[in-house]
């Protein structure tokens, strides 16, 4: 069976940390539309629910996140979770986490059921530096955790999952993040993920913003952050641009080295040209190729969705979801260059390349989302 989909989970509405950038900085529960619903009292989604999905999606999808907005590994039942997940094989089977929770059984488990990378938010490269942002956290936890993953890993023979070291860039971790790829080599980790501070819904992250600051300053930081990092063989999953267009060499001997490095750091890589492809096809390349569950059972087209779920779990399956009505409407209304509901303000389609050739713009058929 070919495996086109990628599939993000959450597993639970909750976290154990209330990092000053989160919205868990002002809530102990995300709630997901629609808010009346939920599945178990908890706010965490049921085994069974879980293996309803796995059996529905796994074996069509080439990606599967077991978390997005929360913390997978306080799911009471994430081991079982784990071993449902390791019945699919899926090719990169991972999920996004403060490792904190990490115990030996569950760092075994990681290994026996074939997850692909552990991806450790961390923010900070220094005790001082990652307490003040990772509210609830403490260093000297967060080291036995990496040195458990590691320690596991060499134990069973493994080389998985792979440790991916993720790192929100803001003004208190500002004059850390060149320390960043010898802190990934000393622990292990081969993949960096580093993104911008952004506004966050329920919290006030102004302080925290970069936008202020001097640009060639940051980009000089970005860029001295990527060679040193590809020095020690860390590839970049994730990566803010650190080059303008005046900074891109002219010369072909030039252009041909930055796409070596490009292509070293995996700034560069297959599925990115796939995406693009996509989206100047489609209007977009999530909606139809990505599907995300929530705890409570919503299924939504991209984690950027804030309209009405395109389905439900338990009550629906993969058929009722992908054939719908509800994906339908807004996959037509991106080819036809007119998005209804979250994709008509999204900033992720904004630049979208629609082709009338490939439909025609018309009034839809179908009734527009709300």
């Amino acid at each position: 069976m070919r495996r086109p989909y990628s599939i993000v989970l959450d597993l639970t509405e909750r976290c154990n940390l209330k990092c000053v950038m989160c919205y868990f900085s002002g809530t102990d529960r995300l709630r997901f539309a629609p808010y009346d619903r939920s599945l178990s009292e908890r706010g965490t989604m049921p085994v069974e629910v879980f293996e309803k999905v796995a059996a529905d999606h796994f074996p069509r999808a080439h990606r599967v996140a077991l978390a997005c907005a929360a913390e997978p590994m306080i799911h009471p039942n994430f081991r079982d979770i784990l071993e449902i997940a390791g019945r699919y094989r899926v090719p990169d089977l991972w999920f996004p986490t403060n490792l904190l929770p990490l115990v030996e059984r569950t760092a075994e488990a990681l290994v026996d059921h074939g997850v692909t990378t552990v991806a450790a938010s961390i923010d900070g490269v220094t005790r001082e530096t990652y307490e003040k942002i990772r509210i609830g956290a403490r260093w000297d936890r967060l080291i036995s955790r990496l040195e458990l993953l590691g320690e596991t890993k060499k134990r069973r023979g493994s080389k998985r999952p792979t440790l991916r070291i993720i790192f929100t860039w803001m003004k208190s971790n500002r004059h850390e993040l060149r320390g960043l790829p010898a802190f990934a080599a000393e622990h292990g980790a081969t993949e960096l993920d580093v993104r911008f501070v952004t506004p966050t819904t329920g919290v006030d992250v102004s302080p925290e913003l970069l936008d202020g600051e001097d640009q060639d300053e940051l980009r000089a930081d970005l860029r001295a952050t990527a060679r040193e990092a590809v020095s020690h063989g860390i590839r970049l999953t994730s990566f803010p641009e650190f080059e303008t267009a005046a900074d891109r060499p002219r010369s072909l001997v030039g252009r041909a080295r930055r796409r070596v490095f490009n292509l070293r750091a995996g700034l560069e890589r297959w599925e990115h040209w796939r995406h693009l492809w996509r989206e100047r096809k489609n209007g977009c390349a999530y909606p139809g190729q990505t599907y995300v569950i929530r705890p409570n059972g919503a299924v939504s087209p991209c984690i950027f969705w804030q309209g009405d779920p395109i389905g439900f779990y338990p009550e629906d399956d993969f058929g009722s979801v992908q054939g719908g009505d509800a994906l339908a409407r807004i996959r037509d209304g991106l080819e036809c260059g007119e998005p209804v509901g979250t994709c008509t303000d999204c900033i992720y389609r904004r630049d979208a390349f629609y082709r009338p050739f490939h439909r025609s713009p018309r009034k839809l058929l179908r009734p527009e989302t709300p």
